[in-house]
Formats: structure tokens, C-alpha cells, sequence
């Protein structure tokens, strides 16, 4: 039908152009471990292929506890705010995360306050 009619022709070309252009979606997963980090997205666990740029997977509160109790020229308001800062961004199992699908690849772009 898209052949003889103008106009179905160009709908179909305007759906395959929306396709290319649209960019992937996002959606909410949740993390269901941290060594290496896994998710779960719409109840499909997730174990390759995930990127996490902005936040950390790591438990490290008490390296984190030593290493600022070292520094003796940070003021202690500091310290609370850079400890506030790590426990912004870590994950751990439950938590909500932002993840965006790039072909089979899953991006974490964020922690999701609950939701």
C-alpha cells in the first residue's frame, strides 16, 4: 500500500526517521548486588554489559573514615560533607538507579531517590 500512496509512503518514512533519531529511553531498575555490580530491570536481571560512571558500588565507609581522619588540614565540616557526598552516590542491593538502554548495553546514570 506504501508504494502506490504518496502519503503512506511518507508516514512510513517519517516512523523510520523517528525510529533513528529518537533517542534510547530511560527507565528505573534496581540494584541486586554491588561485586560486580547487577540490576534488574521490569523484573529481568541484569549482570553484563552495565556502566556506572556516577556512582560507586563499593563499601569502603570506613577507608573513607581513615583516610579523612589523616587529614589534619580539612576542617571537620568537610569531613561531614564528603562523607554526605559518598553515601549520595554509593549503591547498595534495593537501591533505585536511572538506567539508560543503548542497544544491549545499560548505562547507570544516576541513584533514583526512592520511589
Amino acid at each position: 500500500m506504501a508504494q502506490g500512496n504518496p502519503y503512506a509512503r511518507f508516514v512510513e518514512v517519517m516512523k523510520r526517521q523517528g525510529r533513528a533519531m529518537n533517542e534510547p529511553a530511560m527507565t528505573v531498575g534496581i540494584v541486586t548486588g554491588v561485586d560486580p555490580v547487577s540490576i534488574s530491570v521490569d523484573g529481568v536481571p541484569i549482570a553484563e554489559h552495565i556502566y556506572c560512571n556516577q556512582v560507586t558500588s563499593s563499601n569502603k565507609d570506613e577507608e573513607l573514615a581513615a583516610i579523612l581522619e589523616q587529614e589534619e588540614y580539612v576542617s571537620p565540616a568537610l569531613k561531614g560533607f564528603l562523607k554526605e557526598l559518598y553515601e549520595g552516590i554509593r549503591v547498595q542491593p534495593g537501591d533505585y538507579v536511572l538506567v539508560q538502554r543503548v542497544g544491549n548495553q545499560f548505562l547507570i546514570c544516576g541513584k533514583v531517590a526512592a520511589l
